[in-house]
């Protein structure tokens, strides 16, 4: 859910919603005005979103966003840290194609904004690559941070979306990225059966807020 309050990475604009017709005024009915960043709330990263030859979100078809192996591993990260190959290189990961890191920072987004967005963890570079190298049925990986860059360190945050997004022939297809999601509603006992990412419908934008939905077993 987007309000005007819903935090941002720090630079963007936060959302700005206004009445554009009120009945109360007179009007035969009720409108909003709603100006809004494509990288606020719940949202995809498509690979345009740092190359300038990527696909952009509307170019996915509903197939490409309907994930049937995903999983949600937990990983809990102290602020500023990043999730590193040591981290995950124990996990199975065959045959997944969505996975989703529970770092737990999540908890900071309601009441501790500034935390949130200046002391989030993120995914090293190198775990991106080894993630696309070692397990190329992964589309599509998810974290419960603002951003999967650590906003301490932009360099390696533009490195590891850029490892995200690059053709490579010895990686799997370019990635999508889902930030700043909620997985704290999702228990350790509930597993995953199926996820469909449904993403704005706006022609032209590089990425965009979307829907997660998750059915669970």
């Amino acid at each position: 859910m987007v309000d005007e309050n819903s935090p941002v990475y720090i630079g963007t604009n936060k959302p700005v919603i206004r009445p554009n017709k009120q009945i109360s005024k007179g009007d035969g009915y009720n409108s909003f005005l709603v100006t809004i960043e494509n990288h606020c709330g719940t949202h995809t990263d498509a690979p345009r979103h740092f190359l300038p030859d990527g696909k952009i979100i509307s170019d996915y078809h509903l197939d490409e966003l309907i994930f049937t192996n995903p999983l949600i591993l937990d990983c809990p990260k102290f602020p500023g840290e990043l999730i590193e190959i040591k981290d995950i290189s124990t996990v199975d990961l065959e045959g997944i194609d969505c996975l989703f890191f529970h770092t737990g920072f999540g908890k900071c987004r309601k009441d501790h904004k500034k935390t949130y967005l200046a002391q989030n963890p993120g995914i090293s570079p190198d775990t991106i690559y080894w993630l696309r190298e070692n397990f190329k049925s992964i589309k599509c990986i998810g974290i419960d941070c603002i951003s999967i860059s650590s906003y301490q360190n932009e360099e390696l945050g533009k490195k590891a979306h850029l490892n995200a997004f690059m053709k490579q022939d010895d990686l799997g297809d370019p990635l999508i990225l889902i930030e700043d999601m909620n997985l704290g509603i999702i228990s350790k006992e509930d597993v995953l059966e199926e996820v469909i990412v449904l993403p704005w419908q706006i022609r032209g934008i590089d990425s965009a807020p979307c829907i997660v939905l998750g059915k669970i077993k």
